[in-house]
């Protein structure tokens, strides 16, 4: 594909048309303000170099999915994205969903390792998790309410079954349910054992079958306190 414009920015490379060269320029903004975090978070300290490739083309782009705004997905040098600038998505949104795409990336170039085969749920919910794509589920409040209501008719669900192939992932409320999963392994081990835990495929696999009922437990055993 063409681009008019390949804007470069220190390790940051967008390549876009004319009409995105504004977005492009905010987003390098968002990146620089965020993507130090997202790297320590996943204990990536080498230098990164990323590529990002943006159309505002719907039939160049070539994987819109149901008119959306916003429509992306992640590859070997960083992200490839659909961006409709008159759609119902506001920039914040599209800005969290590049770095969503990017922690994809990132996740499996530099810490889980790209020969393994992708375990979805971890990087789903790694990918909401470090975004920003759920920052309004941070208040402690907000986020009982939010596991109360994703929770409530679980029974046995094994993350490890859904996947995008089949949309069993969407299907089956597969973003709330990783987001929940990898927050709680986040929030129930210290930081290197969070890195060990997400490098690891056997235990991940392990955990993808028992870790709703385990979070469930939890929420349960407190309301009868």
């Amino acid at each position: 594909m063409d681009f008019d414009l390949k804007i470069k920015n220190n390790n940051l490379t967008i390549y876009c048309s004319n009409r995105l060269e504004n977005f492009s320029n905010e987003f390098i903004n968002y990146y620089n303000e965020n993507i130090e975090k997202i790297k320590e978070e996943l204990s990536i300290y080498q230098e990164t170099k990323i590529i990002v490739a943006l159309t505002d083309d719907e039939e160049k782009a070539g994987f819109v999915y149901e008119k959306s705004s916003f429509s992306g997905f992640f590859n070997d040098t960083g992200a490839f994205a659909y961006i409709n600038l008159n759609g119902k998505k506001t920039k914040e949104y599209m800005f969290k969903g590049l770095m969503h795409e990017l922690t994809h990336h990132f996740y499996k170039y530099y810490v889980y390792g790209k020969e393994k085969e992708r375990i979805t749920w971890v990087d789903e919910g790694l990918a909401q998790f470090f975004s920003g794509q759920k920052d309004e589920l941070k208040d402690d409040k907000t986020y009982k309410t939010f596991l109360e209501e994703n929770l409530e008719y679980i029974t046995d669900i094994d993350l490890n079954k859904l996947n995008h192939n089949d949309r069993s992932f969407g299907n089956n409320n597969g973003y709330n349910l990783s987001y929940m999963a990898v927050r709680y392994l986040y929030e129930t081990h210290n930081h290197k054992e969070f890195i060990i835990i997400i490098k690891n495929k056997e235990k991940l696999l392990e955990l993808g079958s028992t870790i709703l009922g385990q979070i469930k437990e939890i929420m349960d055993s407190n309301k009868t306190i």
